[in-house]
């Protein structure tokens, strides 16, 4: 009797501990309200990034922004790019070793630092492959496929770097989750799997795995088949111990840390349809080659299906400040549509469609977060780009804002791109 007592009173402890946790806050698109450009930004300025034979660039792959500099991933010319906040050009990093192209960066904040991942140029890796190789070792140290560098920005002009070690899970563009700690994600199902059961998430703790979410089989489970692969998107926050996270095909943004996970939000009505069930008519032709994590890796050798491409989450580009969240719902056939949330009005507003003020005119605020400090928001634009929205705005005899205007004196279209920098209201 005191046995089924215990037995009682732990269920009843254990289900109050589930009803009690908080619910996800949801955010339904179809409820977007209405502002003015002025309602969510405080603050709009155009930043030129300074053109010359050694800074010019194509397109802003990756932006990193630090209280000192921009830091820009150009793949046309395989190079880091360092500015100041004023876009003047500091100076450039190119990897010693030719054979590696650089794939991936990321800061290293308690090291004063930006991590560069590379790849192998010449070595394509087929998914199966790739799949038993994490499986078997994630400490392993594949030197010929991968390469690491650290950065220090403490001195920058002098560009000094050191090695660091390659372990197989780099394969998979692991974000950095804490002290040692790094996650990474990587899903994929086949029928010729040998084995069962794998997760969409682990963190790995130098060599070793000490969490594991999400759990899928492997072999059987037929939402994660095809000819490509799945990640878990990863966006960062202030906190490099804390992680906003999402799932492909999920509706859900879940807040992660080294010791925990917990959905935050959902986007009403937004799940996506698996690869499984979509219409034959939708399907893309196969591709012999894809760009996953930090390798290109051969689909040639891969199990059959529709490629919808690597990352087929609903919800992207998460931004989290203080009051507002940026981020992106994924539409029908790829396209995104782009929101912000009030957290202290509790209200959903869509982006692109922000009304003009009267005072200064500013273009749709479309496109992607690229990075966010405390208080901003980054987006960038090409010169061409802002060119060709002048003209087409030439018959509205636009008063632009200020920094805007400056631009279109004295740029070109065949400048650099420039950076947009957006303070969000906080109050």
């Amino acid at each position: 009797m005191i046995k089924k007592l215990m037995l009682l009173g732990l269920l009843i402890g254990t289900w109050s501990m589930v009803y009690t946790q908080p619910r996800p806050v949801l955010l339904d698109p179809a409820k977007a309200k209405d502002t003015t450009r002025s309602g969510i930004f405080d603050e709009t300025e155009f930043i030129p990034l300074e053109t010359s034979h050694q800074s010019i660039f194509g397109i802003i792959k990756q932006l990193v922004v630090t209280d000192k500099y921009f830091i820009i991933l150009d793949t046309d010319t395989d190079a880091i790019l360092f500015f100041d906040k004023q876009g003047k050009f500091i100076t450039k990093y190119k990897n010693a070793p030719k054979r590696y192209r650089i794939h991936f960066i990321q800061q290293d904040k308690s090291r004063n630092a930006l991590l560069i991942f590379s790849q192998h140029k010449n070595y394509n890796l087929t998914l199966t492959k790739l799949q038993a190789h994490l499986a078997k070792d994630q400490g392993s140290k594949p030197s010929t496929l991968v390469s690491a560098t650290r950065l220090y920005l403490n001195d920058l002009p002098a560009l000094r770097t050191e090695i660091v070690p390659a372990p197989a899970y780099l394969l998979a563009n692991p974000v950095s989750l804490g002290s040692r700690k790094f996650i990474f994600s990587f899903i994929r199902s086949d029928a010729q799997n040998t084995e069962m059961q794998d997760h969409e998430l682990k963190v790995m703790n130098e060599d070793s795995v000490v969490r594991e979410y999400f759990p899928y089989h492997t072999k059987t489970d037929s939402v994660f088949y095809g000819r490509t692969a799945h990640q878990c998107s990863f966006f960062p926050t202030l906190n490099d111990s804390v992680l906003f996270i999402s799932r492909p095909f999920q509706p859900f943004i879940y807040r992660l840390t080294p010791d925990s996970i917990a959905a935050m939000y959902e986007i009403a009505g937004s799940k996506m349809r698996p690869a499984a069930s979509m219409p034959n008519a939708f399907s893309f032709a196969p591709v012999d080659q894809i760009s996953f994590g930090s390798i290109t890796i051969s689909t040639r050798a891969g199990s059959g299906g529709s490629l919808l491409g690597s990352n087929m989450n609903t919800v992207n580009n998460f931004a989290n400040l203080e009051r507002f969240l940026f981020f992106n719902v994924r539409q029908p056939f790829g396209n995104y549509n782009y929101y912000v949330f009030d957290k202290k009005e509790n209200r959903l507003y869509d982006r692109s469609k922000l009304k003009a003020d009267s005072s200064s005119f500013l273009f749709p605020l479309q496109g992607p977060v690229l990075a966010f400090d405390e208080k901003n928001i980054y987006q960038g634009l090409s010169a061409r780009a802002l060119f060709n929205l002048k003209k087409g705005a030439a018959k509205m005899n636009p008063q632009y804002e200020k920094t805007l205007a400056r631009f279109y004196k004295t740029g070109k279209p065949a400048d650099n791109p420039v950076i947009l920098r957006l303070k969000p209201k906080e109050d």
